[in-house]
C-alpha cells in the first residue's frame, strides 16, 4: 500500500507540473506595401493569417510546459523566435536548437501560436514541423506545409500549393489553381475556380464546386466531385478504396470513360456508347462529346448524376 501510495504521489506530482505552464509572448509590426511575401519557417506550432488593415502584425505566443521560470527560460531559448523585415517582405523563423532533454520532459515542452495579420493583397509561404495552419481572405499565392496537423484556407484570391503528412485539407474557396495533398486525411474543397489536384493516401476527397478541371485521387476513400459548368480540361478521379461520383449539368459536353472492378457503372444522363459495354464499364460521348472524363474505381461504383 505505501508502495502503491508513493507511485500515485509521483504521478499527481508528474500530471500537474505538465498541466502547469509559463507564457512568453512577443509582438512586432512592420510598415510594408502589397504584393509583399510573409515567410513562416517553424520548427513547431500553429499558424494562422488574416488579412486586414495596412502593414505586417505579427503576434508569437510561447507556452513553456513547466512551472519552472529556469526551466521555461531554457525552453524559450531552445525555440528562440527570429522576425526581420526585407523591403516589403517579412519572416518569422523559430528553429529547434538540439539540446538534452531530462527523463521527465514528457512530450513536447512547449507550446507555440503565430499569429499574423498581412494585407489584403500579400503572398504567404508557410512551413511548421508540428501544428495546423489556417489562411484567411488573401489576395496571392499561398505556400502552406506541415508534417503534423490541418490545414483550412478560406476565401483565397490566387494559387494554393498544399501539402501536409498528419492531417485534413479544407479548402473552401479559392480562385486560381489548387494543389492540395496530405498523406493521411480527407480533402474537402467547397469552391474551386481553377483546376484542382487532389492525392491523399488514407481518405475521401470532395468538391462541392469545380468550374475547372481535376486531377484527384485516393487509396482509401470515396471521391465526389460536382461540375456547376463545363470542364474546361480534362479531368480524371481514381480510387482504390471506394466510391466515385461526379454530377454534371444536363448540357455538359465530355467524352466519358468509366471503369470500375468492384461495382458498376450508372449514368443519369445519356451516353452514345463506344465499343463493348459491360456493368462495370461505360465509355461513351455525352451530348457529342469533349474534355476527357476518366472515373476508375477497385473497390466501389461509379455513378454520373445530373445535376
Amino acid at each position: 500500500m505505501r508502495r502503491l501510495a508513493l507511485v500515485s504521489i509521483l504521478l499527481l506530482t508528474v500530471a500537474g507540473s505538465a498541466s502547469a505552464a509559463i507564457s512568453n509572448t512577443i509582438r512586432k509590426g512592420f510598415n510594408v506595401a502589397d504584393g509583399g511575401t510573409l515567410t513562416i519557417d517553424a520548427s513547431v506550432g500553429d499558424i494562422q493569417v488574416v488579412s486586414g488593415g495596412t502593414g505586417v502584425a505579427v503576434e508569437v505566443v510561447r507556452d513553456a510546459q513547466t512551472s519552472s521560470q529556469s526551466k521555461a527560460d531554457k525552453v524559450f531559448r531552445d525555440f528562440d523566435v527570429a522576425i526581420s523585415q526585407n523591403g516589403n517582405d517579412v519572416a518569422v523563423r523559430i528553429p529547434h536548437q538540439l539540446n538534452d532533454w531530462h527523463f521527465f520532459d514528457f512530450g513536447n515542452p512547449i507550446d507555440i501560436k503565430v499569429n499574423v495579420r498581412v494585407p489584403s493583397r500579400y503572398n504567404v509561404d508557410l512551413k511548421t514541423s508540428g501544428g495546423n495552419i489556417s489562411v484567411t481572405s488573401v489576395t496571392g499565392t499561398v505556400e502552406a506545409h506541415t508534417s503534423g496537423g490541418n490545414i483550412k484556407l478560406a476565401t483565397i484570391n490566387g494559387a494554393a500549393n498544399v501539402r501536409t503528412s498528419g492531417g485534413d485539407i479544407d479548402v473552401i474557396g479559392t480562385t486560381g489553381t489548387a494543389d492540395v495533398r496530405t498523406s493521411g486525411g480527407s480533402i474537402s474543397i467547397q469552391h474551386a475556380g481553377g483546376n484542382v489536384t487532389a492525392h491523399t493516401s488514407g481518405g475521401s476527397i470532395r468538391v462541392e464546386e469545380a468550374l475547372a478541371a481535376i486531377d484527384a485521387s485516393t487509396s482509401g476513400g470515396n471521391i465526389k466531385a460536382n461540375f456547376t459548368v463545363q470542364p474546361k480540361g480534362n479531368t480524371r478521379l481514381s480510387t482504390s478504396g471506394g466510391n466515385v461520383s461526379v454530377s454534371l449539368p444536363a448540357n455538359v459536353n465530355v467524352d466519358l470513360d468509366a471503369h470500375t472492378s468492384g461495382g458498376e457503372v450508372e449514368s443519369d444522363l445519356p451516353v452514345t456508347m463506344v465499343g463493348r459495354q459491360t456493368e462495370s464499364t461505360l465509355v461513351g460521348k455525352i451530348n457529342g462529346g469533349g474534355p476527357q472524363l476518366v472515373l476508375r474505381s477497385s473497390g466501389g461504383g461509379i455513378r454520373v448524376r445530373k445535376m
